[in-house]
């Protein structure tokens, strides 16, 4: 709109609010552009189809274990590729979720230790946080491994509260509002409710302002502290929900195997979970929230496919995923922008190779 003479406003011109759509358009966030609500309930209807397919235990086995990795590596999707905190806590996040939630669910039922398990662990997660909060990056990462196999050490002598060697049995299986999970295709629907929920919260999230505040300190950290930005409160708050989506898994994972056992968060056990996190974030892609998930998924299927290959299951298993990490940096989620992007390439030699051939 502009003003004339006499003070009245003129209608705008055409070419005028075409090019403020324009720059409107230029200021969006990119998030903004992706059609996440669609590819969400395309999501969710090819998990409420799975059942169709999978009909044995084993593979119910495999998706649940798919989805307990995927809740894990969309909490260090939150540490890592949002809040920029390179993380091996979470093994420790993980165990203390589980007994937590096994110990107060034997008495208050699954909801109570569920809720239970992903604030104990919150706030575990946010005093780590606090306290390594001066740290640089590589040393808050091994600071975070010694964190994790402290918290195992712990566990492994509070045998009052974990069950010693013997573990903790008994747990009852899930249950919301007198609605028993107990059998496995319940259990499978129990767990992908549970990952679309944390892929849909995480989805609002990266859609808010805080989301973009929180790339302002990860990216241009000493910048974003002179603006004014509370820089060490966004981050224990992130990486408080990171480590909550982990003690989220560790309640699910009592409630559909029925006991924890300390083996499985041994030392060695501990360093190799939190290592496999980590391949699945990188694997799937840290640019985008599905990255995780495809990741989980990838990676626990994987070992089940080549274990036919007997005494050539590892090299095969590491050789696929080295290629797929050259081949594609940015993980499997970018694949779609990698094609785009050397369709464009060849478009444009094509383009060029025509217009050489007119001039000649």
């Amino acid at each position: 709109m502009s003003v004339t003479e006499s003070g009245s406003q003129a209608p705008a011109s055409p070419l005028t609010s075409a090019s403020e759509k324009v720059a409107a358009r230029l200021v969006r966030p990119a998030i903004y552009s992706r059609h996440q609500g669609r590819t969400w309930l395309a999501v969710a209807v090819v998990a409420a189809l799975v059942p169709l397919v999978v009909t044995s235990g084993y593979g119910y086995n495999i998706a649940i274990n798919s989805g307990l990795f995927a809740i894990l590596s969309l909490g260090f999707y939150f540490q890592f590729a949002l809040a920029g905190q390179f993380s091996f806590a979470t093994p420790a996040y993980y165990a203390v979720g589980a007994y937590t939630s096994a110990w107060v669910s034997n008495s208050h039922g699954f909801l109570l230790g569920f809720i239970a398990a992903v604030v104990v662990v919150a706030i575990l997660g946010g005093l780590t946080k606090l306290l390594l909060a001066r740290s640089p990056l590589i040393h808050f990462a091994i600071a975070t491994l010694a964190f994790s196999g402290l918290v195992i050490i712990v566990l492994e002598n509070w045998t009052s509260f974990t069950g010693g060697d013997q573990g903790k049995f008994g747990i009852p299986p899930a249950s919301l509002f007198g609605y028993q999970f107990d059998t496995q295709t319940k259990q499978y629907y129990l767990i992908a409710g549970v990952v679309l929920i944390c892929t849909a919260l995480l989805l609002l999230f990266e859609r808010s302002p805080a989301q973009r505040d929180l790339t302002f300190v990860r990216d241009m950290g000493l910048v974003a502290r002179t603006s004014g930005l509370r820089a060490n409160y966004l981050q224990v708050v992130a990486f408080a929900a990171g480590a909550a989506y982990m003690g989220a898994a560790g309640s699910l994972l009592g409630a559909t195997t029925g006991f924890v056992d300390l083996n499985s968060f041994s030392s060695a056990a501990s360093v190799s979970v939190a290592l496999l996190v980590l391949l699945m974030v990188l694997l799937g892609g840290s640019g985008m929230v599905w990255g995780p998930i495809i990741g989980a998924i990838v990676l626990t299927v994987l070992p089940q496919v080549l274990s036919s290959w007997q005494n050539y299951e590892q090299l095969v298993y590491a050789i696929a995923i080295l290629a797929v990490i050259l081949v594609l940096p940015g993980g499997i989620t970018s694949l779609p922008a990698e094609f785009r992007a050397r369709r464009a390439k060849l478009r444009q030699r094509a383009q060029q190779r025509a217009e050489q051939r007119a001039e000649q």
